[in-house]
């Protein structure tokens, strides 16, 4: 019968024996767990997986902020939330300047994965290629943006809904499933080989593109809406109806948040309009005070 005391006992697995060197791991006692380490992800373009393994491995808080706001970015991009994404780039190249001052070695890093100027070149691209509606020329427009993994797939996300407006559905799959090489988390992407494939009078598919979608994007309206759809069109009803509504639903909640990010953007861009709201919450507190010596008298 063995002595559950001694087996395994705390004091045996922390306290070398006589013969043993300090430091040296005692036979057949579990090694320390290894902190994780955020650099292979991000090397590989995995932002919010590098996030979530400094955060566990204790790195320093500006470091966590910069990956953190990065991974703001990437998920903005993926969502065509260009404002926002100027937000987090903002949030990165401060979270990367606090971190140059605790650690050079990791702000390098980030700064040669991630550097804060082509990133902005490559959203003003987005933003730019937006309006073009040649596919070279939008190719030449988005440059910039295809230059850096983090721009690159809405880049050819851009190119294929440009070839799909143009009934260029071989084109337009292409450009879809290359972004989806180089970013496997677009799942606006996914949702255009879905739409092609509804297109293409096959709702078998793209039902299966759809939910593939909502394990990306689980409250993505769109891909609700259009689920509903490719479910109506194999005669599934009820399950259609479900869908329909469930993305009515988001549709709302939705507009609710750009018509925020909307306004928000307007007093960023506007020294009038950010004037105006000081002036406001200066009147609102004028009033407060004014009603309560009021009362107080």
């Amino acid at each position: 019968m063995s002595d559950p005391a001694r087996q395994g006992s705390v004091l045996d697995l922390e306290r070398p024996g006589p013969e043993t060197a300090p430091g040296t791991p005692t036979p057949g006692a579990p090694s320390a767990p290894t902190q994780p380490d955020w650099k292979p992800f991000a090397r590989s373009g995995e932002w919010r997986r590098a996030q979530a393994a400094a955060t566990l491995g204790f790195a320093p808080a500006a470091l966590v902020a910069a990956l953190s706001a990065l991974s703001a970015f990437q998920e903005d991009v993926r969502s065509r939330r260009y404002p926002a994404a100027r937000r987090a780039l903002e949030a990165y190249e401060g979270g990367l300047e606090e971190t140059a001052r605790e650690s050079q070695g990791e702000a390098a890093l980030l700064r040669t994965l991630a550097g804060p100027e082509v990133l902005r070149l490559g959203l003003a691209a987005l933003e730019r290629g937006a309006a073009e509606r040649d596919p070279a020329g939008m190719q030449v427009c988005l440059a910039p943006a295809e230059a850096h993994p983090l721009t690159r797939a809405e880049a050819l996300n851009m190119l294929g809904v440009l070839h799909a407006l143009r009934t260029e559905a071989g084109a337009a799959r292409g450009r879809f499933e290359e972004a989806l090489r180089h970013d496997p988390g677009h799942y606006r992407a996914r949702m255009n080989l879905g739409n092609l494939a509804l297109e293409a009078g096959d709702p078998q598919q793209a039902e299966a593109e759809y939910r593939a979608v909502l394990k990306l994007a689980p409250d993505y309206d769109g891909a609700h809406h259009n689920l509903g759809v490719a479910l109506r069109r194999q005669g599934k009803v009820y399950e259609s109806v479900g869908s329909i509504r469930k993305a009515q639903r988001l549709g709302v909640r939705r507009t609710q948040q750009d018509s925020r990010e909307e306004l928000r953007e307007q007093f960023r861009a506007s020294r009038g309009l950010r004037l105006l709201r000081v002036a406001l919450i200066a009147a609102a507190v004028l009033i407060a005070a004014l009603l309560l010596f009021s009362r107080g008298g």
